[in-house]
């Protein structure tokens, strides 16, 4: 499965106890029903790999506490700490038509003013202090601020975003 059709869920960021257990951070803290998870999609060396899931609960906000086979030492854990977590967008919970999500905006085309097509949105940083878009074309990534002064115009149908960057903020990446 390619990027391009999954959403970001969030990041491994802990190892729980010795047995290979892991606290994945939910981003936006999307509501699921974990007993009806398969698997999650591990990226490495930038491929999406399909971990199958054993147990899953949340446990804080944010925060699930995940048991995959397969992984069952600390050891097998740490191959997996620190890599994003995806799934499908299909198993994107339903949400208002014409609310803006982040997960909505994955994909959208990113067109400059300027300089036209810069790429597709391939993910949003939101565990930073300013929200970053990260855009991809031909292997190359880019990101810049989700703000005003640069996000002009969002059209979900059309699957596009109209943008406002700097050159120099794009060379900067």
């Amino acid at each position: 499965m390619q990027k391009k059709d999954c959403f970001l869920v969030g990041t491994v960021f802990k190892l729980h106890g010795y047995k290979g257990d892991v606290n994945i951070y939910n981003d936006d803290d999307i509501l699921f029903d974990f007993s009806e998870l398969d698997y999650f999609l591990i990226e490495q060396k930038n491929e999406l790999i399909p971990y199958f899931i054993l147990r899953a609960r949340p446990t804080k906000p944010n925060v699930v506490l995940v048991s995959f086979e397969n992984v069952d030492s600390e050891k097998e854990a740490l191959k997996i700490l620190k890599r994003k977590v995806y799934l499908p967008k299909d198993w994107l919970p339903e949400t208002d038509e014409n609310e803006i999500t982040e997960k909505k905006l994955i994909g959208l085309s990113v067109i400059d003013k300027k300089f036209g097509n810069l790429g597709k949105v391939a993910y949003i940083n939101s565990q930073s202090a300013q929200q970053l878009i990260y855009a991809e074309k031909n292997g190359k990534e880019f990101c810049f601020p989700f703000h005003d002064q640069f996000v002009k115009r969002i059209d979900i149908k059309k699957g596009i975003m109209e943008v406002e960057i700097p050159k120099e903020l794009i060379d900067l990446n």
